[in-house]
């Protein structure tokens, strides 16, 4: 699959989290996705985090400089 971004927008809803478990599900091992929302949904990526994890992703959430976006760069360990 190679490595993926998705944007979320304009919010982190139901059909949003399918989105990235659909992705996810594709990945490979050493294969990296990253998944960007609008900084202020940030407070939102609880569930997306928790589902990295389950899904055996190392990640690592960030915001960008200019504070309007908000990253999680996950990589695919197992």
């Amino acid at each position: 699959m190679g490595d993926v971004t998705i944007r979320i927008e304009p919010s982190v809803d139901r059909q949003a989290v399918e989105k990235v478990r659909n992705t996810l599900s594709r990945v490979k091992a050493g294969e990296q996705v990253t998944i960007v929302m609008e900084a202020a949904d940030a407070h939102q990526a609880g569930r997306i985090m928790e589902m990295i994890r389950e899904e055996g992703f190392d990640y690592q959430p960030r915001g960008t400089h200019e504070g309007d976006l908000y990253q999680i760069t996950a990589r695919r360990i197992q």
